[in-house]
């Protein structure tokens, strides 16, 4: 993203009164919202592969996009429930999150004497937690949220993925036009700096061939480990971009998971959830350094390529773990964990599907291992973050790139 993630606010378990008084602030609320003409509207797979994707984040069996009206719900989209309904809006809770500028997280339905009346309590929800939705124009039109039939604790990072799942869904209501969704995806995709890593460096580069770009490479430090993602979205145009802003926001939820076989797994089902249907698919390396050691686990579905550069001259490129993420149960599942150690003086270099793409030419991938081969023997001693990556990056722009191309690169330095 462009900037580090904030705080985000504490759950508020004391909702305000359930129906605001008239006047006329809620009138431009109902203004903003009818002018979006989301009320009685079909199914749109944009926004359920959002909630589909809430789903299988925070497994939970319910997930919806509620737009609030003045006297009723909307349910613009669901997974575990039914979609494309209205109820009378003190139905559920979520008509008292767009009164909040946070999300509202209730641990215990029936711990909370408004809610605990509500006929949602009564069918059987015991945890709610909701996340604000801000029509273009700034006012609260609805929320983005999950449910549970038993309560539940809702950490401050669990909530942080919620808001961006939000923003998500706030990207497609602004949206006027595919490349408008396309260019702020794209901008909330890649980090700005280095991640202050002891005893490391790190850079990155995307450079799109199209204003909708589908290719992303993301770094963020995660309980003394540090995320590193390379990814590209095989699709075309704005849908790519949002897919892509997904898949990111997936892959730092179930990274997390010290089992990372379980983590994988998740990976796979959210990624299948969000793509179900289409015929895009996820080439991509998701991985966690640990500083201390050096040793990065990871997964690279797809034909992605990722490569340790030797302080010696040498290179050798890491196994894949299997077909790239979204394919049919067919081509099997990206589900081998792998380990590498990045020894001092190393650089792990990591490239993007769009490497792959650069021609027709059989021989590009072998002219491709050469180059770099030749980069890593120039550079004996140890190939640092920003060479690695621009080197590679004006290889791929010479041979006249049809497709996004990324590139990330982690320098262990001497000691």
């Amino acid at each position: 993203m462009d900037h580090p993630a904030a705080e985000p606010p504490k759950p508020d378990s004391s909702p305000a009164d359930p129906l605001p008084s008239p006047g006329t602030a809620e009138a431009a609320r109902l203004d903003a919202l009818h002018e979006l003409g989301l009320l009685e509207t079909a199914p749109e797979e944009r926004f359920d592969r959002i909630v589909a994707l809430a789903r299988v984040i925070f497994e939970a069996p319910m997930a919806a996009i509620t737009l609030i009206d003045a006297d009723r719900q909307w349910i613009k989209a669901a997974a575990g429930m039914e979609a494309g309904v209205a109820v009378a809006r003190d139905y559920s809770p979520c008509h008292y999150t767009v009164q909040h500028p946070g999300p509202l997280v209730i641990a215990d339905t029936r711990s909370v004497d408004r809610v605990a009346d509500m006929t949602v309590v009564g069918q059987g929800i015991r945890f709610y937690a909701g996340q604000p939705l801000t029509a273009p124009t700034g006012e609260r039109i609805g929320s983005l949220c999950i449910m549970d039939t038993v309560p539940r604790r809702f950490t401050a990072g669990q909530q942080q993925i919620l808001a961006e799942l939000g923003q998500l869904v706030e990207w497609e209501l602004a949206a006027t036009d595919e490349l408008a969704v396309a260019a702020a995806a794209q901008r909330a995709l890649v980090p700005v700096g280095t991640a202050p890593i002891p005893g490391y460096e790190l850079a990155g580069r995307c450079t799109p061939a199209r204003r909708a770009d589908g290719s992303y490479f993301d770094w963020r430090p995660a309980g003394g480990r540090v995320q590193l993602q390379v990814a590209d979205v095989v699709g075309v145009g704005a849908s790519a971009a949002v897919i892509a802003a997904s898949v990111r926001i997936l892959l730092q939820a179930v990274i997390h998971d010290s089992d990372h076989r379980r983590a994988t797994s998740r990976a796979a089902e959210g990624i299948g959830a969000l793509l179900g249907g289409t015929d895009t698919f996820v080439i991509a390396f998701a991985a966690t350094l640990d500083p201390a050691t050096g040793a990065v686990t990871y997964v690279l579905a797809g034909p992605g390529m990722a490569m340790v550069l030797g302080a010696d001259g040498s290179h050798h490129r890491l196994a894949s773990s299997g077909p790239s993420l979204g394919l049919s149960a067919a081509y099997g599942t990206a589900g081998e964990v792998r380990t590498t150690v990045v020894d001092p003086g190393q650089t792990l270099l990591v490239l993007g599907d769009g490497f792959l793409d650069l021609d027709a030419d059989p021989d590009s991938q072998k002219r491709l291992d050469q180059t770099l081969g030749e980069v890593a023997e120039r550079y004996r001693g140890g190939l640092g973050v920003h060479e690695a990556v621009e080197l590679a990056t004006a290889w791929a722009v010479s041979q006249g790139h049809p497709t996004d191309i990324t590139a990330l690169a982690l320098h262990r330095t001497a000691t």
